[in-house]
């Protein structure tokens, strides 16, 4: 695997974990999105998969863990995306079914995998009426959740356990708006920096993001830290970043993207950075690049991270774009499951 897993609810690499008797057919093309199989459909919570038969959840796997069974059947491209030889698939770190892909399990049938091991370094920002996407949205979809590194040092130890990294205010002054506030970070190390740049290139995929207080060119100082080694990084000088971002390159991380708002950004501005999305006057919003064995996104504001702000917008595919994300920023041989075609609009 490109990272060990976290032993959490269902852990990998212990025998327990998260179970599916569905089958498809998915496959991953660069990390990019896997082919529809024909799997159980879920509700957008995620709890329920199939047509009237709902996940039974709890039961004792073979290693004493969580295990989650799927109904086989239900429509194309909605559920666990399991091809192979029909073995029930774990999340244990082994290609159980033969199909290609590790740990492909999405019980849900909502796009986001089962086993994806997720952390985020900072804090939300406070410019929302309490939406946080990780708290909410992915806790809705995945039983692992994402773990809140917040101001943690970051070690080879620490990082190893993850293998998709969302980086948040991530500044070392607070924003405050109101009650709400985000706290200061601690200056990232040069050893930090090393640590997080040999993370990556073994097989991490990290997302940033930025925007969170009025003045970004302190607040990009920071995550620079973190990115520079990599070869990207945010502009100190290209800042307010508004507006839609209209004009998105061909690439599986904006597959199905038409249009996604920005509020008071800053440019990504890398070296290795591939710019695939353009704002009004051509500003840059999205870069990506790999790195080895891993792979960068550096996205130009903070505002998709407030669940509460986007959910009912309509004309924006938020919610596609980080479903497209955290696929093409997992490893290819793991964890790539389905986009349901609800929520490709």
């Amino acid at each position: 695997m490109g990272a060990a897993a976290l032993l959490l609810m269902a852990g990998c690499g212990g025998g327990s974990g998260v179970e599916t008797n569905g089958s498809g057919a998915g496959s991953a093309n660069n990390g990019g999105a896997a082919s529809s199989g024909s799997t159980g459909s879920g509700a957008d919570t995620g709890e329920d998969v199939g047509h009237g038969a709902s996940a039974a959840t709890g039961a004792t796997g073979s290693g004493g863990g969580l295990v989650i069974e799927v109904p086989v059947g239900g429509e194309s491209g909605d559920g666990t995306g399991n091809g192979g030889d029909g073995t029930p698939e774990l999340c244990d770190g082994i290609d159980n079914d033969s199909n290609g892909i590790i740990d492909d399990v999405d019980a849900g049938g909502d796009g986001v995998c089962d086993c994806l091991n997720i952390a985020t370094i900072g804090g939300i920002g406070p410019w929302s009426n309490g939406g946080n996407v990780f708290a909410t949205w992915l806790n809705a979809r995945s039983p692992l959740g994402a773990v809140p590194l917040g101001d943690e040092e970051l070690t080879a130890e620490r990082l190893k356990a993850y293998q998709v990294i969302v980086v948040l205010h991530a500044a070392t002054t607070g924003v405050e708006n109101g009650s709400k506030e985000s706290p200061a970070l601690h200056e990232f190390s040069d050893a930090e920096a090393s640590a997080f740049d040999a993370w990556v290139r073994g097989g991490g995929g990290v997302m940033t993001t930025i925007g969170y207080s009025n003045d970004e060119a302190p607040e990009v100082v920071n995550v620079n830290r973190l990115l520079a080694k990599l070869g990207m990084g945010y502009s100190t000088t290209k800042l307010g970043l508004d507006g839609d971002v209209s004009s998105w390159e061909p690439h599986p991380v904006t597959e199905g993207i038409s249009n996604i708002f920005t509020q008071n950004g800053a440019e990504p501005d890398g070296p290795s950075g591939m710019t695939i999305a353009h704002g009004s006057d051509d500003r840059v919003a999205l870069q990506v690049t790999q790195a080895d064995d891993g792979r960068v996104a550096v996205w130009g504001d903070e505002w998709i991270t407030y669940d509460s702000e986007w959910a009912d917008t309509e004309g924006q595919q938020v919610e596609l774009f980080w479903l497209n994300l955290l696929k093409w920023l997992s490893p290819p041989t793991e964890c790539q499951v389905p986009i349901p075609p609800r929520v490709v609009k």
